[in-house]
């Protein structure tokens, strides 16, 4: 039973995963020219890394499957990206606000999926060439970026 959950809480994860990696190249793209760009492209890089990373434990635990979860993940951006956001079309400064509390979410998970499988490191001898403790530390920075970023955005969005 536990490993068939884990497969699923991987699974789950891994879709999160794309579906981040996604977002962040999206967030890159839309602010590039900006003040943000060099950060927001060390943010991209990191979560495809961890996003990598995650590929790599799902091989060592040999969990494969997921395909579908995935692809659903990659089709639910562009549909979120419909919602209103103030405009009838383009980026708005609403959009800015909404991506990076998605960010912040699913950068959140990551920080909790790196600490779920800490917890598991005794009965998973497969995860012990991990460092997941610096996974964790690195989910910290993200989270402290998109933070600034949030609040940059905020202000843009509902003061200026």
């Amino acid at each position: 039973v536990e490993r068939r959950l884990l497969g699923i809480y991987l699974d789950d994860h891994f879709a999160g995963a794309a579906a981040g990696a996604a977002l962040a190249r999206r967030v890159l793209r839309q602010n590039r020219n900006g003040s943000w760009g060099e950060r927001l492209m060390w943010l991209a890089e990191q979560i495809e890394q961890d996003e990598d990373t995650l590929a790599t434990v799902r091989q060592a635990l040999d969990m494969d499957g997921g395909r579908l979860k995935r692809v659903l993940a990659r089709l639910a951006l562009p549909l979120g990206q419909l919602k209103l956001n103030g405009r009838l079309r383009g980026y708005s400064p609403l959009s800015r606000v909404l991506e990076a509390e998605g960010l912040l979410a699913g950068i959140s998970a990551k920080h909790r999926l790196w600490a779920a499988l800490e917890h598991t490191l005794a009965a998973r001898p497969e995860l012990a060439g991990f460092d997941l403790p610096h996974l964790k530390r690195r989910a910290d920075e993200q989270l402290e970026l998109v933070r600034a970023f949030h609040r940059d955005a905020a202000r843009r969005a509902f003061v200026a």
